[in-house]
């Protein structure tokens, strides 16, 4: 990959990655956040909104986990940029392909820069191939 395309992609990973820490931050603020009254941690005196605010804390923290899952994908493919192995499939590597037969499509990595891996071993990885 040029060195250009490279700073592309680098710039392109590292804004996805500050929006989604100010996304993590906001979403952890807003699932502990306290009343503005006390200090306290918002109650609930009725049964549904007891089982709202639950649901509410639940879908914060799941979607919490999922984006820093997202942050580390992130972090390995920005770790891939510096060592020079980024847009190289993982798993066709792993086969023991030669990297100019383990490219990444570059319109994958547009859509997924965080990608590891090509079409085809993906897919065969979520079938259990």
């Amino acid at each position: 990959m040029k060195p250009e395309e490279l700073n592309s992609f680098r710039k392109m990973l590292k804004l996805l990655q500050a929006r989604l820490r100010g996304d993590v931050e906001q979403l952890q603020d807003e699932a502990f956040s306290t009343s503005e009254s006390g200090g306290e941690q918002r109650s609930s005196n009725h049964m549904a909104e007891m089982g709202s605010d639950a649901w509410d804390l639940d879908f914060s923290l799941q979607l919490v986990e999922s984006d820093q899952g997202v942050l580390e994908e992130i972090s390995h493919a920005l770790k891939k940029v510096d060592e020079g192995t980024y847009g190289l499939c993982e798993l066709c590597l792993q086969q023991g392909l030669p990297e100019t037969k383990a490219k990444i499509p570059k319109t994958r990595l547009q859509a997924i820069p965080h990608a590891r891996n090509c079409v085809d071993c993906e897919r065969k990885k979520e079938m259990g191939l």
